[in-house]
């Protein structure tokens, strides 16, 4: 039985329940609610943000949308061609995942042959020098179509991995760590024996990858705070390992510009990083914004803006935060 929080009643009662387990993270709570709003109607005993899976509406996670909700299912059969889908309910049954967020944000890019993704990433990146943006994948790396080919440090991969061609005509690519609330992995590698494959593949990449990181870091890198941001970044090498023509790679995290918690996290990553480094971080807010202003495409701003009030708009929850 789900336990329901003891505050926010007047939203409970309207939109359902708001784990107790939130305490105090206004962060959570209010992007939840959100959630909450989007569904719209409520399910007995059931949290805010979840689809019941026997009423389950196959539009409802992917913005309501015909044309999103198709793209999302031929995404979802390509992802589990490659054995890439790590939990299937939380991207059709969790409204507050960041899994359907990566998809709701970028499926919609491929609508008008990357013209708006071009524009955007171009405007937001100018030093990136991007002459058009050719792939948007999620759940990716560079190699998947290869296996028994492609370099691998562990079987991570990308969010998102959008692949661009410069005005140098080299092709470029960056891949996403989509975040909303969740944490970042709590694994302590260093917990593991010094003999453990994966320890040692990571203490071998942080020596070959000199000009990013710093050995005397090792232990940060593989402690739960930066272990994921670690393991991403050793990705922006391995997928240039992948693809021979691939000239440059970098990270970057989507993140809620109110996730205090994924802020210090990126902030603290970037220290721990040769200055120049193939890291970088932009706000979902930012992002969207960014289309809203540059798009041309109808059907494009009408999913932006549906996305902007889920997302985004945390006005539509004040009274409710503040009752």
């Amino acid at each position: 039985m789900p336990v329901a929080h003891p505050s926010y009643k007047k939203f409970q009662a309207k939109y359902g329940l708001i784990p107790a387990s939130d305490l105090t993270d206004k962060h959570i709570i209010a992007s939840r609610m959100l959630q909450g709003l989007y569904r719209g109607e409520k399910v007995d005993n059931a949290y805010c943000n979840m689809i019941d899976p026997m009423l389950h509406d196959p539009f409802l996670n992917f913005m309501r949308n015909r044309q999103l909700a198709l793209d999302a299912v031929n995404e979802l059969n390509e992802i589990k061609g490659r054995n890439r889908l790590s939990d299937e309910d939380r991207l059709l049954l969790n409204l507050l995942s960041s899994q359907p967020l990566a998809f709701n944000l970028f499926l919609p890019l491929k609508w008008d042959n990357y013209e708006t993704a071009t524009q955007i990433f171009k405007n937001l990146f100018p030093d990136l020098q991007i002459a058009s943006v050719t792939k948007i994948k999620l759940e990716y790396v560079p190699g998947d179509e290869y296996p028994e080919k492609r370099k691998k440090i562990d079987n991570s991969c990308f969010d998102v991995y959008l692949e661009y061609i410069n005005v140098n005509r080299e092709k470029g690519g960056v891949g996403f760590e989509v975040k909303y609330t969740e944490s970042f992995s709590k694994t302590d590698f260093n917990k593991l024996e010094d003999t453990a494959p994966s320890k040692v593949r990571y203490k071998h990449a942080i020596k070959e990858y000199g000009s990013q990181f710093f050995e005397q870091f090792e232990q940060e890198y593989l402690g739960p705070r930066y272990n994921q941001l670690f393991r991403n970044q050793l990705l922006t090498h391995v997928s240039q390992h992948n693809d021979s023509d691939l000239k440059s790679c970098i990270q970057m995290v989507l993140h809620s510009a109110n996730d205090t918690k994924c802020i210090s996290a990126v902030k603290g990553f970037d220290q721990l990083l040769h200055r120049g480094s193939d890291f970088r971080a932009m706000t979902i807010e930012d992002l969207v914004s960014a289309v809203l202003l540059t798009t041309k495409n109808e059907a494009i701003k009408e999913v932006y803006l549906q996305i902007h009030d889920r997302y985004c708009n945390y006005s539509l929850v004040d009274e409710y935060l503040n009752e």
